[in-house]
């Protein structure tokens, strides 16, 4: 699947409003668009590989996120997440990876690259949180 110069806007204090979501996906392209939301431009969960984000602007919102995984014992693994000639425009993190403290220890996340990126008022230009807990509320073990 191929998304290709497009564009999607939400309320930069929107909540929940990720431009788009990948999850049991893989050979995806995300190529040249804008994203403009209060939450992920784009965010991938389980079991995705083989992505390609590309000449992507984002911003304002959270910026590009591998996660949250490691919620639920039944995920699968992330692999082959390509993020090349992208800018970040007043977002809270560029890319970032996160999981669940109790994330299982078997769940991997590989082959990621993180390539050609302009960060403009970006807090978190890369971010790698093994222990997301929105609302500091989570159970740590299985």
């Amino acid at each position: 699947m191929t998304f290709q110069w497009f564009a999607v806007s939400a309320p930069g204090d929107s909540p929940n409003t990720d431009g788009i979501h990948l999850s049991h996906s893989s050979d995806v392209k995300i190529i040249g668009g804008m994203i403009e939301t209060g939450d992920d431009c784009i965010s991938t969960n389980s079991d995705v590989s083989r992505v390609n984000i590309r000449g992507i602007t984002c911003g304002p919102g959270h910026g590009i996120s591998i996660g949250s995984l490691g919620g639920s014992a039944a995920e699968k693994d992330v692999s082959g997440i390509f993020v090349t000639n992208c800018t970040f425009i007043r977002t809270q993190n560029g890319v970032r990876v996160k999981t669940w403290p109790s994330s299982p220890a078997t769940l991997e996340v590989s082959d990621l690259l993180f390539q050609d990126l302009v960060m403009i008022e970006t807090s978190n230009p890369i971010a790698i949180d093994q222990e997301y807990c929105p609302n500091h509320h989570c159970d740590r073990t299985f």
